[in-house]
């Protein structure tokens, strides 16, 4: 049975790209991490969230790789927002994972024997803003060259409102259920 999701295919060398734009973050606050010996993780303490810091950032980068290039077409506003961001790295890209659009592509990595369905939308008090978009995409990494994107859906932020969870792994976080997000459109570029 095919799934109600998409799935974008990213191939060795766009995985390089997200692996380098990852780098560049795990590079920028690695130390900084170290320095002020706090985490700045809402779940993991500093010697987790340094441990983890490379698959998080890869994590991240490859969600946000595959939703624009599932919503553009292709990788130049990923280029270009990323280029962006590393300009003032510490301030963020302020929830605009594509220039102009108020969308904030959320990831979570892939365990083995969890189909993406299992999964939630997790959005924390901090990073919510009004009539802001959340969308979450489920990474399957493949031997560390490629990777699955599964675009589960998405929620608006007044969604959010009455979801916060009071305790477990995503305790003070408002989170939505696969079963509870939007499809995004079906998008079928001819390029």
């Amino acid at each position: 049975m095919k799934p109600d999701y998409p799935t974008v295919e990213i191939g060795k060398h766009e995985y390089q790209l997200a692996k380098d734009k990852a780098r560049e973050l795990y590079n920028h606050f690695k130390p900084k991490i170290e320095k002020r010996g706090r985490s700045g993780s809402h779940i993991q303490g500093v010697e987790e969230r340094l441990r983890r810091l490379g698959n998080d950032q890869l994590t991240g980068q490859l969600a946000q790789l595959a939703g624009t290039i599932y919503m553009t077409g292709s990788d130049q506003m990923y280029r270009i927002q990323r280029w962006q961001c590393m300009q003032t790295p510490d301030r963020g890209d302020g929830g605009f994972d594509i220039p102009g659009l108020c969308l904030d592509w959320k990831g979570s990595r892939l365990r083995p024997g969890l189909p993406p369905t299992n999964y939630v939308l997790p959005v924390r008090p901090n990073e919510r803003k009004d009539a802001w978009i959340y969308a979450l995409v489920v990474v399957d990494v493949i031997k560390d060259i490629e990777a699955s994107c599964h675009i589960m859906g998405w929620c608006s932020d007044n969604e959010l409102d009455g979801r916060i969870h009071t305790a477990g792994l995503f305790e003070g976080a408002y989170v939505v259920p696969y079963k509870d997000l939007h499809p995004l459109p079906q998008m079928r570029w001819v390029l």
